[in-house]
C-alpha cells in the first residue's frame, strides 16, 4: 500500500511538472515542403486580430521538421502553407507528429487579390496521445455547425430559446464534459453562448450575467472570443444610449479618464468584475474609433490611458495593441519600418532617407496602372529631386527581371524589393496596387495614403512641405523675452 502511494505521488508530481511545462514540439516529415520555412502564428489580441509569431517551422532538404515553441496555455495556432491555412490546438508540454496536407504554392497573382482566401483545414496528428483535444473540438464543431445551420431560422424566431435548449441538450449528450475546469468544457460553454446571444437578443443582460459577468476573460479560447465580440459589438454607442448607461454617459461627456469610466461602469452589477469590464470598454472604444460618431482624439487618449492603468497586464497589453492598431498609418504617426533591399542586395530601411521627404509607393512591374504611373514618376523624380526622394517597393520577387525592366526604361529613382514582401505589404495594409504614401524628414506619415502622381500630388506635397517647415520654425524658435517682459 505504501509503495503504491509513493508511486501515485510520483506520477502526480510528474504530471504536474509536465502540465506546467510551456514547451510544445511539432515534428514530422513532408517531402513536398522541403526547404520551406512556415511561420507559426496565433491571435494575441482578439479585438484587433493582431497575431504573434512564436516560432518558425523550418523544413530541411529531406522534408523533415522539428521545432519547439513556448506557450503557457492551450492555444489555437495556425500556419499559412501556400494556398492553405492549417490550424491546430496546442497544449503545453505536448509533442505533435504533424501530418501535412499536399502542398500547393500560392500564385504571385493571388498575393494582392482581395478575393483570394486560403482554404482552412485542421492539421492531422499522427501520435494518438496528442489527438484527444483536437479530435473532440473538431467533431464537436462539425456537429454544432450542422445543427446551427439546420436550425438558424428557428434560432432567430419566436422559438429561439426552446431551439437553443434542444441543441445544447443534444450536444451535451453526444459530447459530455468530464472536466468542468478543462479547455473543452469552456469551449463548449461559449459555443452555446453564441446560441443564447442569438435567441435572447432582447435579453442581453441575462446572457451577460449567465456567461460573462462572473467568469474570467478567456483571451485564448476562440469560442469565448467569438461570443464576446458578438455580444459586445458597438458596446459604447449602445450602452451610453440606455438608461442604465446614463451615469457613464455623463462622465464620458465631461472627458473623464479611462480609470474613472471603469469605476463608474463597475456600479452596474453586470460589470463588477474589473478585468472583464475593462476589456468590454476597450471593445467599445475600438468600435467607437471607427464608427464616425465619436471624437477620434478623445477615444485615442482613453485607449492610451488603458495601456497605462488597465486592471491587469493582459488588459494593458491588449490596450497597447489597440492603440497601435488605431494609430497605424494615421497621419502624424511613425511610418511602419521597412526591411527591403536594393536590386544589388544591399539592405535599406526608411532611416536611410532620414532628412528627406519620401514619396513611397508600392507597385508591380507587370501591372498596367503601375507602368503608367512610372512614366509620371520619372518626370516627377527629376523635376522635384531637390525637395523629394521617390522610392518604389516592387512586389515582384525576381530582382533580375526588375533590373532588366528599369534599365530598359532608364528609370533613375530607387527601386527596392523584399523576399518577405507579404510582411511588408501587411505593414502598410496593401490590398491593391499602386499605393502611395508621403513620409516627412522625421519619418512620420505626412499623407496617408498620398495621391498618385496623376492626381493633385504636387499641390498636396508643397502644402505638406510648407506645413512641415512652419512647424519646424515654431518648434525651433528661441524663446526670447521682449523688454516688456522684464
Amino acid at each position: 500500500m505504501k509503495a503504491q502511494l509513493v508511486t501515485l505521488l510520483i506520477v502526480l508530481f510528474t504530471q504536474s511538472v509536465f502540465a506546467q511545462s510551456g514547451s510544445v514540439t511539432l515534428k514530422g516529415k513532408a517531402v513536398q515542403y522541403a526547404g520551406l520555412e512556415l511561420t507559426i502564428q496565433y491571435v494575441s489580441n482578439f479585438i484587433t486580430g493582431e497575431t504573434e509569431k512564436p516560432g518558425v517551422m523550418k523544413v530541411d532538404d529531406n522534408g523533415s521538421f522539428n521545432v519547439s515553441i513556448d506557450i503557457d496555455e492551450v492555444t489555437l495556432a495556425f500556419m499559412d502553407m501556400g494556398t492553405m491555412r492549417g490550424y491546430l490546438f496546442l497544449e503545453p508540454g505536448t509533442t505533435y507528429e504533424v501530418v501535412m496536407p499536399p502542398y500547393t504554392p500560392q500564385k504571385e497573382s493571388d498575393i494582392l487579390n482581395p478575393y483570394f482566401k486560403r482554404e482552412e483545414l485542421v492539421l492531422g496528428i499522427a501520435n494518438k496521445e496528442a489527438q484527444k483535444l483536437n479530435r473532440r473540438i473538431t467533431e464537436f464543431d462539425d456537429e454544432f455547425n450542422y445543427l446551427f445551420t439546420k436550425n438558424a431560422y428557428r434560432l432567430l424566431g419566436g422559438n429561439g430559446l426552446k431551439t437553443t435548449r434542444e441543441i445544447t441538450a443534444q450536444l451535451d449528450s453526444i459530447f459530455p464534459s468530464d472536466d468542468t475546469s478543462g479547455f473543452f468544457y469552456e469551449y463548449k460553454k461559449y459555443r452555446f453562448a453564441k446560441l443564447y446571444i442569438l435567441s435572447l437578443r432582447r435579453q442581453k443582460a441575462r446572457v451577460i450575467n449567465d456567461f460573462f459577468s462572473n467568469s474570467p476573460v478567456l483571451y485564448n479560447n476562440p469560442a469565448y472570443t467569438e461570443s464576446f465580440l458578438l455580444m459586445f459589438k458597438n458596446f459604447l454607442d449602445a450602452y451610453l444610449s440606455q438608461k442604465r448607461g446614463e451615469e457613464l454617459r455623463q462622465v464620458f461627456i465631461k472627458g473623464a479618464p479611462f480609470d474613472t469610466l471603469s469605476l463608474i461602469l463597475g456600479n452596474d452589477t453586470l460589470y463588477r468584475n474589473r478585468e472583464f469590464r475593462e476589456v468590454v470598454l476597450l471593445k467599445g472604444l475600438f468600435d467607437a474609433f471607427y464608427s464616425g460618431k465619436f471624437n477620434k482624439d478623445k477615444i485615442n487618449g482613453l485607449i492610451k490611458q488603458a495601456g497605462e492603468k488597465g486592471a491587469s497586464e493582459k488588459v494593458r497589453k491588449m490596450a497597447a495593441g489597440i492603440y497601435k492598431k488605431v494609430n497605424h498609418l494615421r497621419i502624424g504617426s511613425k511610418a511602419p519600418a521597412l526591411k527591403v533591399y536594393t536590386l544589388k542586395g544591399k539592405e535599406r530601411s526608411l532611416s536611410s532617407y532620414k532628412g528627406r521627404f519620401v514619396y513611397l509607393n508600392f507597385a508591380n512591374i507587370e501591372n498596367h496602372s503601375c507602368r503608367k504611373d512610372f512614366q509620371l514618376l520619372d518626370a516627377l523624380s527629376k523635376r522635384m529631386k531637390r525637395e523629394l526622394t521617390v522610392v518604389t517597393v516592387v512586389t515582384n520577387n525576381d530582382p533580375e527581371k526588375i533590373t532588366e525592366y528599369i534599365k530598359k526604361n532608364k528609370y533613375q529613382w530607387d527601386f527596392l524589393y523584399s523576399p518577405d514582401i507579404m510582411d511588408v505589404l501587411a505593414e502598410y495594409d496593401i490590398t491593391g496596387l499602386p499605393v502611395y504614401f508621403l513620409i516627412d524628414p522625421d519619418g512620420n506619415l505626412s499623407l496617408s495614403p498620398a495621391p498618385s502622381p496623376e492626381e493633385n500630388f504636387t499641390a498636396r506635397f508643397y502644402e505638406a512641405l510648407k506645413n512641415y517647415r512652419y512647424k519646424k520654425v515654431r518648434k525651433e524658435k528661441p524663446n526670447e523675452k521682449s523688454i516688456y517682459q522684464f
